[in-house]
């Protein structure tokens, strides 16, 4: 009896062995990809087994989304604790450090992981439909905040930081599949310097302002 109740209580999860999972599957998907990798795959390359995964997390797509979830909470903050820049010289700085950090430091791998995710998003009932949504929507709001701390009006913040995060991905993919990085390098600081941190144009059509 004693033993039949061992079966039946559930196994507590160690969490230790969780985050260790967890580090270890974003550096694996990071180079074999999201979409051609399978769990079990997964599993082999991680020196465990594909029952140990579907334990901790359920499925393939679930722990993805653990791996993803996990690294944002690490690099991306809530609106309200978003850092505002005190000078446009200062915001410009900031973009370049953050482009180094998505295309060749410490983030790198994570961006050719949520790269991946994002455009699996578009698929019909895709599970990664709403953290694709919710991130794109957080990154968006992000981006707005540190322009209207510089001050720029909400609607040209908001379109500003629309049009740059879809103009962002696209440098990321250029980033990693370039022969010359050096060129996408350039044009994301001209873009920087060109779009996102040019002078606007006022709601009430007033001439073109300068950020101060």
């Amino acid at each position: 009896m004693k033993q039949l109740l061992q079966w039946c209580v559930p196994r507590s999860i160690d969490h230790a062995k969780r985050e260790e999972l967890l580090a270890t599957a974003g550096s694996i998907l990071a180079g074999t990809g999201v979409i051609d990798t399978s769990l079990r795959t997964l599993a082999t390359e991680m020196s465990t087994s594909a029952r140990m995964l579907v334990y901790y997390f359920g499925s393939k797509e679930q722990l993805i989304l653990e791996v993803l979830n996990r690294q944002q909470r690490a690099t991306i903050p809530d609106t309200d604790q978003v850092a505002r820049p005190v000078s446009v010289a200062a915001h410009r700085q900031w973009c370049l450090e953050d482009w180094r950090a998505c295309t060749r430091g410490e983030r790198s791998d994570t961006l050719r992981i949520v790269l991946q995710v994002f455009g699996a998003a578009c698929g019909r009932d895709s599970p990664y439909r709403g953290y694709t949504w919710e991130t794109l929507s957080l990154l968006t709001r992000n981006s707005q905040a540190r322009l209207e701390a510089l001050g720029m009006p909400t609607q040209v913040a908001q379109t500003r930081s629309r049009i740059a995060l879809a103009a962002f991905q696209g440098f990321i993919i250029e980033f990693f599949t370039a022969e010359d990085q050096r060129y996408v390098d350039d044009t994301f600081t001209r873009f920087v310097d060109e779009f996102l941190l040019a002078p606007f144009v006022s709601p009430d059509h007033d001439q073109g302002k300068a950020l101060g």
